[in-house]
């Protein structure tokens, strides 16, 4: 099928593709592609990746992931490619089910997300994400992850994966991270190449973006992609086409007259005001008028400013939306419909109030366009949010607000102007101040090129992304950290949530993506030291250690802790609501006045979360083995993600199916299954026999008497005959032994077996980790108790002990 009749069927019956993005269906794909705002490069990826699956899916990557700067685009980017594929998804396009169904469209944007993906590594699928969940997971530690996850994560973003970074200019320090990665995976796939082994589908790299110049991805182990790996769409190639009008559409610039006197709090409260007149003067009724500032606490501020100024009825007034990214999802939600209502449902038009959070591809046009000075990059991609499609025949206005004006003044100190500059550096807003003097016109087609960008602080080597295979914790508790290879120092976030405290029960609170929103560490910082004393009670962490005998500690859930220090990257924090700190109307403040309305874990099952009490229906005799094979599919027709996040060290929670299954049984169906999967994604003879051969073993470590002893008290009455040994019983009672793991068992006696052979290694390694709790160091817990019972002195770890 070709690319033409890809677009017919999924955009519609008038659309065509342009001969660059035909040619992404068919040719060598490029390392860079560079493209005008709106040309549809979002669509050109997905359908030229989805046409190579049909016609090449053994020389294409199985998994699309959709690396990007920001959350708005990477809600907008998932809708429409589950749309897409929604109108694929015919026998007519996809006989052979080559293609992922819109099911098989991951969102990893924070939370207790959905992973099916991890559970289905043979199924094609499209993952989209912020870098910070797919960065720090290609890295081996996945933010809002559960560290058994991410060995998991870490291998299918690294295999079979087409990496696309869209706004490469607002990567930050995720930009050398990229290109690093990149590397890395070149060298491994060149180097697999003359051993003789299969190298399987080595993940590839593209990067997209209107402003950029492929010598941004030179690092020290990845050269600047080569010319001839480079696509730039030349919107004059077709005079008179669609691209042209677009790159022409004018977009007359001028300076606005509201500027802050200083960085002093009355000063800026006067700017926020001025401008909110300016703004409310300008607005075109029926149309759009959008207002970029640089800071979520001066868009909160204007937003409020802009909402005095209307008239008092809402039938007179035009709607009024605020965007940023730190919004509770239902919050961020009702705010981007706002600001999306290309239907408009106001007869009046909107006015939207925005932060950099609206650059990166969202897909509104407005009439008036208000934007603070800001790096050139990024003025560039606001500039594109005005008569975008070029349906303003009389042009759009764009005004420039000169942050660095009071720079001129002789009193201003530097460090007046490096406030009212964050939280970018003078340097860049000079740069591009120099930029804009003397445009009159901002289409694309007047812009100068995209200048130089920031060299990266840090970058990561071979040997950091070594070290990091090793996934245990330090000897004080601590993990490396990565935030400085994920974004720069000073733009880093937690995830905070609110629960009623009255809701706690057995069970540990899973965060739902719905409920949680995310915080930049200094934000957070300094709403944790406006809290009273007493206040840092309300703040707890995940509990590493936590088992459910545990129950709760003090005021805190089960499962959590009291926060303990400052906050770091990665964090997710929950909140008692007095606390404070969230506003629906306007998002994170910060302020502990502003108490938010807790949103119940149970409410948000359709975003991810899962009540850790969910037990599987009872299944027929007949049955166990399907169960055996697909577990998830057969607790939860919506099919269950992953969930590891709540579970304690000694818990085996798919061992209690409410279904008896013989140990036999057990290892059989394992390794008939992982068989077969590594037949469906064509694994090497060698690696399969390994995987086959730890599927044998893998929980042979059952056999232990604590094993056996739960799995007797987990019979609910129902027959067995004696000395048969069980790996899955009725209920989920708990070990009998503190922090007791089955799979360090089965690796012991594996390893016994093979007399401690090095050769036995790999499959040892493969038994030990297929809970992912257990990999490469054998250490007790802080809080393990040793031994008793004339075993004092006998080695232990993780409720095995010596003898």
């Amino acid at each position: 099928m070709n690319a033409a009749t890809l677009y017919r069927l999924a955009l519609g019956a008038d659309r065509k593709p342009d001969a660059w993005q035909a040619a992404l269906a068919t040719d060598a794909w490029p390392r860079v592609l560079i493209a005008p705002t709106g040309s549809g490069k979002t669509a050109a990826v997905t359908l030229g990746w989805t046409a190579r699956l049909l016609h090449s899916p053994d020389a294409t990557p199985r998994r699309l992931v959709w690396c990007l700067p920001m959350r708005t685009l990477v809600e907008q980017t998932a809708r429409a490619v589950e749309e897409w594929l929604r109108k694929l998804a015919t026998d007519e396009v996809d006989s052979e089910g080559r293609l992922p169904r819109p099911e098989d469209v991951h969102v990893l944007m924070g939370g207790v997300d959905a992973n099916g993906w991890l559970e289905r590594p043979e199924r094609p699928a499209v993952l989209v994400g912020t870098q910070d969940m797919l960065l720090s997971r290609a890295l081996m530690r996945g933010y809002a992850s559960s560290r058994a996850l991410w060995p998991m994560e870490f291998a299918l973003l690294h295999e079979d994966a087409q990496w696309v970074f869209d706004e490469v200019q607002l990567m930050g320090a995720g930009r050398a991270t990229s290109a690093q990665l990149d590397a890395f995976r070149q060298s491994e796939a060149e180097r697999a190449r003359p051993d003789g082994r299969a190298a399987g589908a080595w993940s590839r790299s593209l990067w997209i973006s209107a402003t950029l110049d492929p010598d941004w991805l030179a690092t020290v182990d990845h050269p600047a992609p080569a010319a001839a790996a480079v696509v730039r769409v030349d919107a004059d190639a077709a005079p008179g086409g669609r691209l042209a009008k677009l790159t022409r559409a004018p977009k007359r610039l001028t300076r606005s007259p509201a500027v802050p006197a200083s960085a002093k709090k009355a000063d800026i409260a006067d700017y926020v005001g001025r401008l909110a007149d300016e703004i409310v003067s300008a607005h075109r009724d029926g149309r759009m008028t959008l207002a970029i500032v640089n800071r979520v606490d001066r868009a909160q501020t204007l937003r409020d400013a802009i909402e005095k100024r209307l008239p008092g009825r809402p039938a007179a007034a035009p709607a009024l939306a605020l965007v940023h990214s730190r919004f509770r999802a239902a919050d961020r939600a009702r705010e981007m419909a706002t600001a999306l209502d290309a239907d408009g449902a106001n007869p009046h038009g909107r006015i939207v109030v925005a932060t950099q959070a609206i650059e990166a591809g969202v897909d509104i046009s407005a009439a008036v366009l208000f934007t603070e000075l800001a790096p050139w990059s990024s003025l560039v991609q606001r500039f594109g949010r005005a008569n975008r499609y070029a349906e303003f025949p009389d042009g759009a206005d764009v005004r420039w607000i000169d942050l660095l004006q009071p720079a001129a003044d002789a009193t201003a100190s530097d460090k007046d102007t490096e406030e009212l500059a964050r939280p970018y550096e003078t340097a860049e807003l000079q740069a591009a101040r120099d930029r804009l003097t003397g445009l009159t016109d901002v289409a694309p087609v007047h812009l100068p090129p995209p200048g130089d960008i920031d060299p990266p602080r840090r970058v990561i080597r071979r040997k950091d992304l070594d070290d990091l295979f090793d996934t245990d914790p330090d000897l004080t508790g601590f993990d490396v950290d990565v935030s400085p290879y994920v974004r720069d120092a000073d733009d880093t976030d937690i995830r905070g949530l609110w629960r009623d405290p009255s809701e706690a029960n057995d069970d540990p609170p899973r965060p739902g993506r719905d409920e949680l929103c995310a915080v930049s560490i200094g934000t957070a910082g300094k709403w944790m030291d406006k809290l009273p004393h007493k206040g840092r009670s309300l703040l707890f962490q995940r509990d590493p250690q936590w088992r459910r005998r545990d129950g709760r500690t003090g005021t805190a859930p089960p499962g959590w802790m009291r926060l303990e220090g400052r906050p770091w990257p990665g964090l997710v924090l929950l909140a008692y609501p007095a606390a404070g700190g969230y506003r629906e109307t306007a998002g994170f403040t910060g302020d502990p006045k502003d108490v938010p309305e807790p949103i119940s874990g149970l409410a948000t099952l359709g975003a991810g979360a899962v009540p850790h009490s969910s037990a599987a229906p009872a299944q027929p005799e007949a049955k166990v083995e399907q169960f055996e094979r697909h577990p998830r599919k057969q607790e939860n027709s919506a099919a269950a993600p992953v969930q590891q996040e709540a579970e304690g060290h000694d818990e085996d929670p798919l061992s209690g199916i409410d279904a008896i299954v013989p140990l036999a049984d057990h290892l059989r169906h394992v390794a008939a299954e992982a068989d077969s999967l590594c037949a469906a994604l064509d694994v090497d003879p060698a690696a399969r026999d390994a995987v086959v051969r730890a599927a044998r073993w893998h929980d042979l470590g059952k056999a232990h008497e604590v094993f056996q002893d739960t799995m007797r008290r987990g019979l609910d009455g129902r027959a067995v005959e004696p000395g048969v040994l069980l790996a899955k019983t009725a209920g989920r009672p708990r070990h009998g032994r503190p922090y007791f793991r089955h799979e360090l068992a089965s690796t012991l006696a594996f390893l016994k077996h093979e007399g401690w052979s090095r050769d036995a290694d790999l499959v040892a390694y493969l038994i030990a980790a297929h809970h992912g709790k257990v990999r490469l160091n054998l250490r007790a817990l802080p809080r393990e108790a040793a031994p008793k019972d004339g075993r004092a002195g006998a080695r232990f770890a993780r409720g095995v002990w010596e003898g």
